[in-house]
């Protein structure tokens, strides 16, 4: 993808042509658009249209082959109201996605729990497991959600220490769980008391 950002940066300034218009998500600003005018490459065996987002102007490459776009689409909802060091790696876990990267997202996934606990009074340098352990005891997963943390926990241990490559379905698990978790620790009850975070 490098190289066709390069062709982009050479291709820009001979003008843009007319092309067939597809729907698609920019990865950018996370709109769902279907531009029609922007550069096409051939690489012998791809047919790759880069189009500009008409709404931030960044440029979206498209694989009409595979239909996928690059950057991808981000997965997950946003959250609101969530502390700088959450949001950060919540970021990241989404961004990885969206860069095909699943088992870092992943990896990510599990770190952010972690951080969780931490950021709500669990001490700094225990084992995952206790982690875990204080964010149930102290009834910040949702009823019937444990389950859903021991699957990240045990998708997690899997990136972290076996050779093994996860997928993009699995991934899509563990962010669809993240942020319902966040949103049941941080946006809901800022929402209630007022103090929601912008």
């Amino acid at each position: 993808m490098k190289s066709i950002y390069k062709d982009y940066c050479k291709l820009k300034y001979n003008g843009e042509i007319e092309l067939t218009s597809h729907s698609i998500e920019c990865g950018f600003c996370g709109n769902k658009v279907a531009p029609n005018t922007g550069y096409y490459l051939n690489s012998g065996y791809e047919d790759i249209y880069i189009y500009k987002c008409p709404q931030c102007s960044n440029p979206i490459i498209y694989n009409s082959n595979s239909e996928e776009t690059f950057p991808g689409a981000m997965y997950g909802r946003e959250v609101k109201g969530l502390p700088e060091n959450i949001q950060t790696l919540y970021d990241e876990c989404r961004t990885n996605y969206s860069n095909k990267c699943y088992t870092s997202s992943q990896m990510i996934a599990r770190t952010l729990l972690m951080h969780i606990a931490v950021e709500q009074g669990a001490k700094e340098g225990e084992t995952f497991a206790k982690y875990i352990d204080y964010l149930d005891n102290n009834h910040y997963i949702p009823p019937n959600g444990k389950d859903w943390v021991d699957f990240i926990r045990k998708s997690g241990n899997v990136a972290n220490h076996e050779i093994i490559i996860k997928e993009k379905e699995e991934t899509e698990k563990v962010i669809t769980f993240l942020s319902s978790l966040l949103l049941f620790i941080y946006e809901l009850p800022n929402e209630m008391s007022g103090d929601e975070k912008s």
